[in-house]
């Protein structure tokens, strides 16, 4: 706001210094300064009034931005009423208030600034035709070039703010969405350096602890069943423990080291589908892959690890009789790998903390699966999502989405 405040002052200035060429050329009659000074002396009262005013007085900043154009505006059209009007060489100035409100306004909000500027420059040349037709002898084409021109360069500067403004949009929230996958990334970098040094300072005495187990089961009396029975569930849970810590440090390591490599994608996932299918006999996928050639550059590893648990989660969701859908295809600058199920979908906590460690719905899992599968698309300059197929009935299954950004042939 202390912009267009700013740029008011300079405005007035302006105008107060062309008065005197109006003066000169005519377009402004010595009978009419009174009136021109009068605008000017109002439009430097809001502006003292406006720089004590905020957007709250009038309940959004899109309101109150509109008031304040339309001050200018109506300031401006009142000058060229008196100096000369559609024939005013300073007519242009409109020029700066469809550029002002093509950038500063949205929605509807600025197309009713437009049609301000367009209504108020259409009254300025009827006020103009109607001015020449009572005094002088004219023709009328000899108007037709310079009010076709008029409206030509006002709606040209309104439509060009108007894109550059949306573009400017769309680059502030794609900048907000990478400040926001770059804090998450962090986040989860911070959280897998914190489990790797847990895990590799846990390494020695878990390891201790788990032969002093296998020493103690030998040594148990064969007719001792309960006991024998108890150290070995202990010992399956030391080493579900020692496994998880295993994980979480290998995770790390691989983000960490962010060794990428260039791959074709289609043939990558075909010669590993291929792979799944042969360790999964019973279960059926449907896989739809793109023709296109899709170059992109991935930790090789990690990303036929999550392929595989991508694969193995849709599997476990579905029933004995259901599909699993595999699809590829490209997207503008992007490769897009979506894994579709037709199970229960997932909870509504689940969803909000995507990719977060330990956070899992299976009875049996360990929450790591969506977790490496966040911090390989990560380290690839890609992203990971799930969502249900309905959001209104999860039980309609669920999509697993990574999409990599791809590199030139």
């Amino acid at each position: 706001m202390s912009g267009l405040v700013r740029f008011r002052w300079i405005a007035m200035v302006f105008l107060v210094i062309g008065m005197f060429p109006l003066l000169q050329w005519g377009h402004l009659r010595t009978r009419d300064i009174p009136y021109f000074i009068l605008v000017l002396a109002l439009l430097g009262t809001f502006n003292v009034i406006a720089q004590g005013l905020t957007e709250k007085d009038f309940g959004s900043k899109q309101k109150f931005i509109l008031i304040n154009l339309l001050i200018d505006l109506l300031a401006a059209v009142g000058l060229l009423f008196v100096s000369g009007s559609a024939l005013n060489p300073f007519i242009s100035i409109l020029c700066i208030h469809a550029f002002l409100g093509g950038m500063l306004l949205r929605n509807k909000i600025s197309y009713v600034f437009a049609a301000a500027v367009s209504a108020l420059l259409g009254l300025l040349q009827f006020e103009t035709y109607f001015d020449l037709l009572k005094t002088t002898d004219f023709q009328k084409t000899e108007l037709a070039l310079p009010f076709i021109s008029q409206w030509v360069l006002i709606l040209a500067s309104y439509f060009v703010s108007l894109y550059f403004s949306r573009l400017l949009d769309k680059n502030e929230q794609r900048i907000r969405m990478l400040q926001d996958r770059q804090h998450q990334a962090d986040r989860l970098k911070s959280l897998g350096a914190l489990t790797a040094g847990f895990s590799h300072q846990m390494a020695t005495p878990m390891n201790s602890l788990k032969l002093r187990m296998e020493r103690g089961l030998r040594k148990l009396a064969a007719q001792d069943f309960s006991a024998k029975e108890e150290f070995e569930k202990a010992q399956g849970s030391l080493d579900e423990c020692v496994s998880v810590f295993q994980h979480m440090a290998s995770i790390f390591s691989h983000s960490a080291q962010a060794d990428l490599t260039r791959v074709e994608l289609i043939k990558l996932v075909h010669d590993l589908l291929a792979v799944w299918k042969v360790e999964n006999p019973g279960a059926e996928v449907e896989a739809i892959l793109t023709n296109e050639v899709l170059h992109c550059r991935i930790q090789l590893l990690a990303f036929s690890q999550t392929f595989f648990d991508l694969l193995d989660n849709a599997k476990e969701a579905s029933t004995a009789n259901q599909k699993v859908y595999l699809r590829l295809y490209k997207l503008d600058n992007w490769a897009q790998l979506e894994i579709t199920d037709k199970g229960s979908g997932l909870s509504a906590e689940i969803l909000s903390r995507l990719g977060e460690p330990f956070v899992t719905d299976k009875p049996d899992g360990n929450g790591l699966g969506l977790y490496s599968a966040n911090m390989m698309a990560q380290a690839a300059g890609g992203e990971f999502s799930i969502y249900n197929n309905n959001s209104n009935n999860p039980a309609e299954g669920a999509t697993a989405r990574l999409r990599l950004p791809l590199e030139e042939q």
